[in-house]
C-alpha cells in the first residue's frame, strides 16, 4: 500500500487532520502550478488551490484508485481551473461599465469587440460545442484535452490510460470529422 492510500485510508476512516495535512503539503505545490498554468494569476490560483483541497478532502470517498492519486488532483485541478475560466468569461462577456467616468467608458469600449463579433464568436462557439456534441466520447474528450487544455498526448494518456497512439488517432478523426461538421458554416 503506498503512501497516498494510506492517507486516504486514514482520512475516510478516522477523519484524520494530519492524513489531510500530509496530503495536502504533499500535493500542494502540484495543484497549484497546474492551476497557475491554466489561470495565470497568482492570487486566483492560491484561492482556487485551497477551493481545490477542500473539495478533494470532501470527496475522497469518490476516488476509486483506477488511476494515481495524482491523475485524480489533476483531473481535478483542471477542471476546476477550466470552470473557474468559463465563469470570468462569462462575467466579463455580460458585464458593463457601472462608472460615469468617461475614461473609463472609453476604455471599456475601445477593448470590447463590436456587436457584429460577439454574435460571431457565440456562433462560432455554439457551432463548434454542437459539433463537439456529435463526435464519439473518446474523440471530443482527445480533441478537448489537445485543443482546450492545451495537454502533450503523454499527459492526456497519463489521465485517461489511453496509449498515445490511440490518442494521437483520436485527436486525427476528431480533428477530420469537425472540419466535415463545420464546413458550412466557415465557408471552406
Amino acid at each position: 500500500m503506498n503512501e497516498d492510500t494510506l492517507y486516504i485510508k486514514e482520512y475516510l476512516e478516522k477523519r484524520s487532520e494530519q492524513a489531510a495535512y500530509n496530503l495536502v503539503q504533499k500535493y500542494r505545490k502540484f495543484v497549484y502550478l497546474t492551476v497557475l498554468q491554466k489561470i495565470n494569476d497568482t492570487d486566483d490560483a492560491k484561492d482556487i488551490t485551497q477551493d481545490i483541497f477542500i473539495k478533494v478532502l470532501n470527496t475522497l470517498n469518490k476516488f476509486d484508485g483506477r488511476s494515481s492519486f495524482k491523475t485524480w488532483l489533476y483531473r481535478i485541478s483542471v477542471n476546476e481551473s477550466i470552470n473557474v475560466l468559463r465563469k470570468k468569461k462569462i462575467r466579463q462577456f455580460f458585464s458593463l461599465s457601472n462608472t460615469d467616468d468617461d475614461e473609463n467608458e472609453t476604455q471599456y469600449k475601445d477593448e470590447s469587440p463590436n456587436p457584429e463579433q460577439i454574435f460571431e464568436e457565440t456562433e462560432l462557439y455554439k457551432q463548434l460545442m454542437e459539433a463537439l456534441n456529435k463526435l464519439p466520447q473518446k474523440q471530443k474528450e482527445t480533441f478537448m484535452f489537445r485543443y482546450f487544455d492545451e495537454l502533450t498526448y503523454e499527459e492526456i494518456s497519463e489521465i485517461t490510460g489511453v496509449s498515445v497512439g490511440a490518442l494521437k488517432a483520436n485527436y486525427f478523426h476528431a480533428i477530420k470529422k469537425l472540419s466535415g461538421l463545420l464546413k458550412s458554416y466557415i465557408g471552406k
